[in-house]
């Protein structure tokens, strides 16, 4: 049985960005809007497994629901709180130690540089990224599809037959 960790951080509407800290005791730095940053002594992975276990599902649970939607294995976005518009998408690998976790709905814009890509948030914050903006674009891209699949009935309201995914492949 896994042992859920209540001391982690809790990813919220608030959360912007989870990114990798190089320190020997905090592994995590935290950028919430309104707030100062925070640190952690949990990895950027822990901290989104065990807000998807308080929010209803596993991180590989996630990951799997979103695998079939893009038909896709790597740089999966994350739907931490779906009901309440949380997703968050990764810019790299998540074994890269560039990784850094945003959260879509805080993205206001984005822009390249000479060192890569500056996003700016709603609030006026931003953060430098060490990716190409083309990257950045279609990881952009990816989590709204998922937005987009996981709210069709909302947006759209339920066809009369829908068809699972899995037999769309087949014909």
């Amino acid at each position: 049985m896994k042992q859920r960790i209540t001391s982690l951080y809790v990813i919220s509407p608030h959360t912007k960005a989870i990114y990798r800290n190089e320190h020997s005791y905090y592994r995590s730095r935290i950028m919430e809007s309104g707030r100062a940053e925070k640190m952690s002594i949990h990895k950027p992975e822990q901290i989104l497994d065990n807000s998807c276990l308080i929010y209803g599902s596993s991180l590989e649970g996630r990951r799997l629901a979103v695998k079939d939607i893009l038909d896709s294995s790597s740089k999966l976005p994350v739907p931490v709180i779906p009901d309440k518009g949380v997703f968050m998408m990764p810019t790299a690998s998540v074994r890269n130690k560039n990784n850094v976790w945003l959260t879509y709905h805080h993205i206001y814009g984005f822009e390249e540089n000479k060192s890569g890509t500056y996003v700016t948030f709603f609030d006026g914050s931003g953060i430098q990224l060490d990716i190409s903006m083309n990257t950045f674009d279609l990881q952009y891209k990816r989590t709204s599809q998922v937005i987009v699949h996981l709210n069709r009935t909302f947006l759209f309201g339920q066809s009369k037959f829908p068809i699972p995914r899995s037999r769309l492949k087949r014909l």
